[in-house]
C-alpha cells in the first residue's frame, strides 16, 4: 500500500515554507517531522530535493525580517557576481540590519551583519539587497584573494550587449567604475577598503568571464603590457573575430577554452576555424584552460606569452 502523501506537499506553494502554513492549513506540528521535510532555519522548512539557492527561501526570510537586507556573499549570488568558490547557494544567508532595526540578526542558518545607515539598498527578485558596488566593498573584507576581488569587480561592468546582457536584458552593467569609486569614498574605514582602492584601478569593462579577468590581472602582475579585452578584429577576408585578450599591434592573442568549448562540438569546430583563420593572417593564438591557471602550470604559460611578445 503506498504511503499517504504528506499534507505539506499539497498545502505549500513552493519548495520552501514557513511554520505559518500549519496555522493557515490547520495542520498538526507532526506534519513537519515526516520524511521529505527538512529544517532550514528557525520556522522555515523545505521539501527534500529543493535547491539550496532558491530565491523563494529568501523571500520567506524577508517576510520574517521585513527590515532586513541581504548582503555580502548572498547579495553577490543574487547579482550573479563572479565568486572564486562558485555557486554555494544561500547557506548560510548573509542578512544585515540597521542598528535602529535591532542590529545584526541571530538565527539558525543566518550570518548577521550590522547595516550602516547610508547603505544603498535595491530590489532583486523581490527581496531587499545591497547594491552591487556596496556588496563588492563588503566582499573585500573577506579572505578573497586580490585577483578574485578584481574579477568580482569586473563582473559588475559586463556589457549590456555581451553574453550577460543577452541572458538578462536590461540588468548589465550592474555598476560603473565611477559609482564604485564614489562608494569607496563613502566608506573610508570599512574593513578591506585599502584593497578596494588598489583593486578599483584594475577594473575593466568588457570581460565576459571570470577566467578572462584572472588572466589579465596575472599578466599585469607579471609586468606584461595590458592586452585589449574582447576586441573586434576584421580579417582580410572581412570575417570578424573577437579574441578574449589581444595585443593587436603585435598580432598576439589569448583564447580561454572553458569546458563548454570542449563539450560542444559545434563550438569546438568553430574554435578550430577561428584559430586557423587567425594563423593564416599572421596571428599567434595562445590557448589555455582552467588547468593552466593552476600555480604549477601558470609559469609555463607565462613563458609562452613572453616568447610570443618578444619579451625576455
Amino acid at each position: 500500500m503506498p504511503e499517504p502523501q504528506n499534507p505539506l506537499h499539497a498545502a505549500s506553494t513552493g519548495p520552501y515554507f514557513s511554520s505559518r502554513i500549519l496555522q493557515e492549513q490547520s495542520l498538526p506540528w507532526r506534519a513537519l517531522h515526516t520524511p521529505g521535510v527538512l529544517p532550514v532555519s528557525q520556522s522555515i522548512w523545505r521539501h527534500a530535493g529543493a535547491p539550496a539557492d532558491s530565491p523563494h527561501y529568501l523571500r520567506l526570510l524577508q517576510g520574517i525580517h521585513p527590515e532586513g537586507v541581504f548582503s555580502h556573499q548572498t547579495a553577490a549570488a543574487l547579482w550573479g557576481m563572479w565568486m572564486p568558490w562558485g555557486d554555494t547557494g544561500f547557506l548560510p544567508v548573509h542578512l544585515s540590519k540597521r542598528r535602529t532595526d535591532g542590529g545584526a540578526p541571530g538565527r539558525q542558518g543566518i550570518k548577521g551583519h550590522q547595516l550602516p545607515l547610508q547603505a544603498k539598498i535595491l530590489d532583486r527578485v523581490g527581496v531587499r539587497v545591497t547594491s552591487p558596488a556596496w556588496t563588492w566593498i563588503d566582499l573585500a573584507g573577506t579572505r578573497m584573494a586580490f585577483e578574485d576581488l578584481v574579477a568580482t569587480g569586473d563582473s559588475l561592468l559586463q556589457r549590456g550587449n555581451g553574453p550577460a546582457g543577452q541572458r538578462e536584458p536590461g540588468l548589465h552593467p550592474l555598476s560603473s567604475v565611477e559609482e564604485i569609486r564614489a562608494t569607496i569614498a563613502a566608506r573610508p574605514k570599512v574593513k578591506g577598503i585599502v584593497r578596494c582602492r588598489e583593486a578599483v584601478e584594475l577594473l575593466r569593462a568588457h570581460h565576459d568571464s571570470r577566467p578572462e579577468s584572472l588572466v589579465r590581472t596575472r599578466l599585469l602582475e607579471a609586468g606584461l603590457p595590458e592586452p585589449a579585452i574582447n576586441p573586434v578584429l576584421r580579417m582580410s577576408t572581412g570575417k570578424m573575430i573577437q579574441p578574449d585578450l589581444a595585443w593587436i599591434d603585435l598580432k598576439v592573442c589569448i583564447q580561454y577554452e572553458g569546458d563548454h568549448h570542449r563539450a560542444d562540438k559545434v563550438q569546438w569546430h568553430r574554435d578550430i576555424g577561428r584559430d586557423r583563420t587567425m594563423h593564416q593572417e599572421g596571428w599567434v593564438v595562445l590557448r589555455l584552460t582552467g588547468r593552466d591557471l593552476e600555480s604549477h602550470q601558470w609559469q609555463a604559460f607565462l613563458g609562452e606569452v613572453r616568447q610570443a611578445l618578444g619579451i625576455a
